[in-house]
């Protein structure tokens, strides 16, 4: 039996930066049967990866990594001599840590002399891929089952699942609620693309007032609500059954890209080059504005206002109704 080959990932990203590792480790894992991994990330990261049944320990580290409880999860990783070394921030802890192999990300000063890369397609030239690795997730067959047990909801119930995350991380970028509501009962109508089809509503707890909205878009037997009460691992699990997806530059999205179900991103001060998913199944809308249009006028990305009011309704019934047609 070979030895195992101690492998340190540091991905201090937030949820949908950091999901962008799902198919970069899955091909580590391929490639290095005898892969040891360990994996430090946020801990709203970190539940992302927990079937992954490969990875030895996931280690949940939040705040500063100079700080006490940095220096003290540093000198820990520094008992081992890793094979491979793979660090997306840049972190501190990479300069000081012993590995035969280093793949460590420009920091943020070089990035800034560059044109924006995409993080997966970062993770994969750091690891000299041939191609990028699409995102993807292991999820567990309890899990899977577990899934499948919130949308008995529509027991009974036929049709294709359309899914639906209405919220966003901030107002600005939070496409209206009742624009998703009218966008989703013409979806849904005798007359539309996906006549017959039955809601899944995903989210946050903070996402609550604009599912309400939302789940008037359908009878209430044709409607699983699930906001706030799943963890983003199982969401990607009951995303896998979904024929279609919608939503916000948020991590319900990025979920969607990798459980590789026809998605519709809703962009505005975001920008894509960098923000959203890559997926075979992926397409993004943006608001009539350029990401740089809405960033000269909110430079800090933090006015109260909502900059996706220009992108209408109609404009995303035509692009989900033509991809259904040609599909």
């Amino acid at each position: 039996m070979s030895r195992p080959f101690p492998i340190l990932i540091v991905a201090l990203d937030e949820p949908k930066r950091a999901l962008a590792l799902g198919g970069v480790l899955a091909r580590l894992l391929q490639e290095v049967p005898n892969a040891a991994v360990t994996l430090v990330t946020r801990s709203d990261s970190a539940a992302l990866f927990a079937d992954f049944s490969h990875i030895e320990e996931i280690l949940a580290f939040d705040g500063p990594v100079i700080s006490p409880a940095g220096l003290k999860l540093w000198w820990r990783l520094r008992q081992k001599n890793w094979g491979l070394l793979l660090d997306t921030g840049p972190t501190l802890w990479s300069r000081f840590l012993s590995a035969k192999t280093r793949a460590i990300a420009p920091d943020h000063y070089a990035r800034n002399l560059h044109l924006p890369e995409h993080p997966v397609v970062m993770a994969s030239r750091l690891l000299r891929l041939e191609k990028p690795e699409l995102p993807w997730l292991h999820v567990a067959e309890a899990r899977g089952a577990g899934a499948a047990a919130f949308l008995e909801d529509t027991a009974g119930e036929e049709g294709p699942l359309l899914a639906i995350a209405p919220g966003a991380r901030w107002q600005g970028a939070q496409w209206p609620a009742e624009r998703f509501s009218v966008l989703a009962t013409r979806l849904m109508n005798e007359d539309g693309p996906l006549k017959g089809a039955r809601l899944l509503i995903l989210g946050n707890e903070t996402d609550r007032e604009a599912a309400t909205a939302l789940r008037m878009a359908a009878p209430k037997a044709r409607v699983v609500e699930l906001t706030g009460k799943l963890d983003p691992l199982t969401a990607y699990a009951c995303l896998r059954q979904a024929s279609v997806f919608i939503g916000n530059d948020d991590i319900w999205l990025h979920l969607a890209a990798a459980a590789n179900v026809l998605s519709f991103g809703l962009y505005g001060p975001s920008d894509e080059r960098v923000e959203a998913p890559l997926g075979n199944n992926v397409h993004i809308l943006r608001t009539p504005r350029h990401f740089e249009e809405i960033r000269a006028q909110d430079p800090n990305l933090d006015q109260a206002l909502c900059h996706m009011l220009d992108l209408s309704v109609n404009r995303v019934y035509e692009a989900v109704q033509t991809t259904l047609s040609a599909s």
